[in-house]
């Protein structure tokens, strides 16, 4: 069956810059990644318009996916729900957008056509959204302090009324997800790297990335066989069928 996905990078009219004018570097020690921490650097990889990988500057507040055709005009008692980092999903019948907030939480909403009609799914801190083969796929978590967990959940409206199911608790938060070829998740998480199968058995490719509390991912990306990782001072660059083949991608 022929995969339908949406996949949430922020995929907005902006130019962007070749991964392929990037120093390449052997990646930083834990060290070195304490300095990086500091840094005021921050990369995100994205997908052109036309399906290529590259590179930009990072910003906050930058909404993942496709853009709203309206504009959010919450109730008064919803208002604190609509804010933090937001992400697009258009389905058949609307819009789903999500918010995180960070440790003050977030939320899942669906919207109707024109946005004049809204409704709570559930709440989470709601990282990125996946349409696959006509189901509908979130992944949600939170690292604060000590605290990181995730999980990936569907959803799905039945008679008017949306549902929630969770399929697996992911070890840690998931700060960004891409698709595989043969449709599994690829997630970067905020201590490694995990990939979950279509029948949501987890496999760890890396327990402890070079980022862990130091350099926070915010985008990850698979073109074949090699995989780009956007973060503070820089991009990992590794293979998924060569973990251990690393290189740190920089400016300078």
């Amino acid at each position: 069956m022929k995969l339908l996905s949406i996949f949430i990078v922020g995929i907005l009219l902006i130019v962007g810059n070749p991964i392929s004018e990037l120093k390449v570097n052997l990646p930083p020690t834990e060290e070195e990644a304490r300095k990086l921490n500091h840094s005021n650097e921050e990369y995100e990889v994205f997908l052109n318009s036309k399906g290529n990988v590259e590179y930009r500057e990072y910003e906050y507040g930058r909404i993942k996916g496709t853009e709203l055709p309206f504009k959010i005009t919450p109730k008064k008692e919803d208002a604190y729900d609509f804010v933090g980092r937001q992400v697009n999903l258009k389905i058949e019948n609307g819009w789903l957008v999500g918010f995180d907030k960070g440790e003050w939480g977030g939320s899942l909403f669906w919207f109707n056509e024109k946005g004049t009609q809204y409704e709570k799914i559930t709440s989470g801190n709601i990282k990125n959204l996946f349409k696959i083969n006509g189901e509908i796929y979130v992944t949600e978590g939170l690292a604060h302090l000590s605290l990181s967990s995730g999980q990936i959940f569907t959803v799905k409206s039945l008679d008017g009324k949306w549902s929630v199911d969770k399929k697996v608790d992911l070890p840690n938060a998931p700060y960004a997800t891409t698709l595989t070829a043969a449709s599994e998740f690829l997630i970067v998480t905020s201590k490694g790297l995990l990939k979950v199968d279509k029948n949501f058995n987890t496999e760890t490719l890396i327990d402890e990335g070079l980022w862990w509390g130091l350099l926070y991912p915010n985008s990850i990306l698979i073109e074949g066989q090699t995989i780009y990782i956007g973060m503070r001072a820089g991009i990992l660059k590794t293979q998924i069928n060569d973990i251990h083949k690393q290189e740190w991608l920089t400016k300078k």
